[in-house]
């Protein structure tokens, strides 16, 4: 008897205080131009518009590829040709309004634009890449290699770039930063010119 019960308010609980959770899928495939696949544990699957992104995926970009996918919060993620990024964490409950996301970049270039989750008061997003990760604040921002090792591009919003060197902040549009060298720190943040930014934007660009 006293088993049943204790059953019972394990149910009841539960049931009150829901778990985060996003049922299995956290994104979908909005745009894709050229290969595109999600690798898993069994396996990889190539990527078509409307294909579903779970959490632990591993989205990669053949040569010459886009891929554009739409999280369930809102957030929009356009990954460059020969990109590799994880969906390490993805939850998302609209009801209560609470969340978590974590994306781990391993090679290319990136153009992130938050959804509700990166908008959320305790900023639970945070994308890795290899030489720092950048933690957001409701935001839009460009990511990978050029001039550097990686470069970060601010667009909307504001982000802090951080690793064991150093951390930096960006809180102004067209704002940057970049990370010459493993163990390096952020650069101080400068305003990038027209033509840097437009190399930044080409690798995330559609072809006609």
């Amino acid at each position: 008897m006293r088993l049943r019960h204790a059953l019972a308010f394990v149910i009841v609980a539960l049931l009150a205080f829901p778990r985060v959770v996003l049922a299995e899928n956290a994104a979908i495939v909005t745009r894709v131009q050229g290969k595109a696949e999600a690798v898993e544990a069994a396996g990889s699957r190539p990527l078509s518009v409307g294909d579903p992104i779970r959490r632990g995926d591993r989205l990669r970009t053949g040569g010459g590829a886009r891929l554009e996918v739409r999280f369930a919060d809102g957030m929009d993620l356009t990954l460059s040709d020969g990109a590799e990024m994880v969906v390490s964490e993805f939850d998302w409950a609209p009801a209560m309004s609470q969340g978590k996301a974590e994306l781990a970049l391993a090679q290319g270039s990136f153009l992130l634009e938050s959804g509700k989750v990166g908008k959320l008061p305790d900023h639970p997003l945070l994308v890795k890449t290899p030489l720092a990760s950048v933690g957001i604040r409701g935001t839009k921002f460009w990511g990978g290699p050029l001039d550097a090792p990686m470069s970060i591009l601010l667009l909307e919003g504001g982000i802090i770039v951080t690793n064991r060197a150093g951390s930096v902040e960006l809180n102004e549009p067209g704002a940057g930063t970049s990370i010459d060298a493993a163990g390096g720190a952020p650069a101080a943040p400068s305003f990038w010119g027209e033509e840097r930014i437009q190399k930044a934007f080409a690798t995330v660009t559609f072809g006609k």
